[in-house]
């Protein structure tokens, strides 16, 4: 095995016993290239060729306030199979963010946790005062890895086999692109949502398999929501409108508390792929938050949807937790918020929404045969935990 290391990062995070910096969750701060990795069990098979890149947090510098896992600097880790070999190299994404933390060698913006005042400078996106670590989501577009951020920040572009960091991609509005991109790999186009704290309140819009924004239109709301998902079938893209969003009376004073609006259904805008705001119809469930969808379909007159629908999505502290990390801890549990596997059922010619659970289990990060993307499918593959 060849092994390269580059030139070290700045860092100036200090010892700590905080439950998500230590153990499995120790930052990792070494960029290395990899090549002809030793296979110590079995072979490689010769057929697999291709690229595995996962995204994971990172912090770099001392936390401002209080550690949010979240808050954690992206890092992109790539293996490349070819020949019965594999290569693998790790990079941090090189944010607007990172590099300015890394010219000052501290942190200049706080936590998902802190209050306001913290940070040292604005932030990007929804949030408006956090850091774009663009470390929540990874997808495939157009040969090329588009990294993002939960809270709308600016999409980035890097090399799959070498992680060449191509800086924000060209495509991206200024209102910021969210988690979760979605890919068609039928059509090659990419599919995405932001969301903000000044009306519309939301955006979508289409990339086609070149690069280039090809639609974009407000998807209006009622106020500042927090989706963090969307949905496609082929013909329709589907985004989401939950009761679970920032306390009104709070947010007023800059202080951002999420909880549940009683009273208030969950709402479904349906948009053809290419409609404007004037062609989406809206569809009414159960009250509930979903963080991750699964995939969409359309079946005669209805369009079918699978993802996991939170049964307690504001869960109470978690009881055994350390002095000060109750709250977080809870919302970083599957077992808080117990999302199930669901399927909404909404009838374009009537308007109807039908909905039930198709597992009793808490699950959580589904994935099936992306070919399937948009069309029925037999099987998925979720987490536990």
């Amino acid at each position: 095995m060849k092994l390269e290391r580059l030139p070290p990062v700045r860092t100036s995070l200090q010892p700590t016993n905080h439950p998500y910096l230590t153990g499995a969750w120790t930052p990792l701060h070494e960029e290395v290239n990899a090549e002809d990795l030793q296979v110590l069990e079995g072979a490689i098979p010769t057929d697999i060729d291709g690229v595995y890149v996962r995204n994971t947090e990172n912090q770099a510098h001392q936390p401002l306030g209080r550690y949010h896992p979240f808050d954690g600097d992206g890092m992109l880790h790539m293996i490349s199979f070819k020949d019965g070999k594999a290569d693998y190299r790790n990079r941090f994404i090189r944010t607007r963010c990172f590099e300015a933390e890394q010219e000052a060698g501290q942190s200049l913006w706080g936590g998902l946790a802190d209050g306001p005042g913290v940070s040292v400078r604005p932030g990007f996106g929804a949030h408006g005062s956090l850091k774009d670590s663009s470390s929540t989501d990874v997808v495939a577009h157009g040969g090329k890895i588009v990294s993002t951020f939960y809270q709308c920040g600016e999409a980035y572009w890097l090399d799959p086999e070498t992680l060449e960091q191509g800086g924000v991609a060209s495509w991206a509005p200024l209102d910021g692109v969210s988690a979760h991109t979605k890919v068609d790999e039928a059509t090659g186009e990419l599919l995405f949502f932001n969301y903000s704290k000044q009306a519309p309140y939301m955006h979508y819009g289409v990339v086609d398999k070149d690069g280039k924004r090809v639609h974009y239109t407000p998807v209006p709301l009622l106020g500042p929501r927090l989706p963090h998902d969307m949905a496609f079938s082929a013909n329709y893209s589907i985004l989401n409108d939950f009761p679970v969003f920032w306390d009104q009376d709070l947010l007023a004073q800059n202080i951002h508390v999420v909880r549940m609006h009683e009273g208030l259904p969950s709402r479904f805008a349906v948009i053809p792929r290419y409609g404007s705001e004037a062609d989406i119809r809206w569809f009414e469930a159960a009250p509930t938050y979903v963080l991750h969808w699964l995939n969409a379909y359309e079946d005669g007159d209805e369009l079918v949807m699978d993802g996991y629908f939170q049964e307690d999505p504001c869960p109470a502290p978690l009881a055994d937790a350390p002095r000060g990390l109750a709250h977080m801890m809870a919302y970083l549990d599957e077992h808080s918020f117990k999302p199930k596997l669901h399927r909404w059922r909404f009838n374009l010619k009537t308007g109807e929404t039908r909905e039930h659970h198709l597992d009793d289990r808490i699950l959580e990060f589904g994935m099936f045969n992306q070919r399937y993307a948009g069309k029925p499918y037999r099987y998925a593959y979720s987490t536990t935990t």
